[in-house]
């Protein structure tokens, strides 16, 4: 792998091919988290391997390389989701789904493909918090900064992604 990297950074376009071959998918995967629409996140993939293929010489070796295209991913994903998300779908809502508990889904079998509908019926501002939350550990501190939103609202996202999310898997 490290080889690779290296010819990359070189401009070698067979190596550019190869990082592309063996993390598109999974990098798509992560764009599909947070957009819905396949073409989309098809688009805001190829912009992803774009600035990570451009900007591969300020990775550094000491830090793990998926770890880092995943992060230029996130953001491309963010990024996107300001540019289509008009801030009336991140208004502030009331706190009254802070209290919702969280439902054990481990006693539940799905496939991913499942789960992927499932967020994807999300409306687009809380399935950016809910997937900022769950699967990249921001805090609410972190994500209200990224999405330009209160801390409130996003823990008011949160908790509606929530429970939408269990009237899906109980339905």
């Amino acid at each position: 792998m490290h080889l690779l990297i290296q010819k990359a950074k070189q401009q070698d376009r067979l190596a550019q091919k190869q990082l592309y071959d063996q993390y598109a998918a999974s990098l798509l995967s992560v764009c599909r988290l947070y957009i819905s629409d396949a073409h989309f996140a098809e688009d805001v993939l190829l912009r992803a391997f774009f600035k990570i293929l451009t900007h591969i010489d300020s990775y550094q070796e000491q830090e793990h390389f998926y770890a880092w295209m995943r992060r230029i991913t996130v953001n491309e994903c963010i990024d996107f989701l300001r540019s289509k998300t008009q801030k009336v779908a991140l208004a502030d809502w009331n706190d009254t789904y802070d209290s919702i508990d969280d439902t054990d889904l481990d006693s539940y079998d799905f496939e991913e493909s499942q789960i992927q509908q499932f967020i994807d019926q999300l409306p687009a501002a809380s399935r950016a918090v809910f997937n900022l939350y769950v699967f990249e550990d921001y805090s609410h501190k972190q994500i209200a900064a990224e999405l330009g939103i209160s801390e409130g609202t996003s823990k008011s996202q949160l908790a509606y992604a929530k429970k939408r999310l269990k009237q899906m898997v109980n339905e």
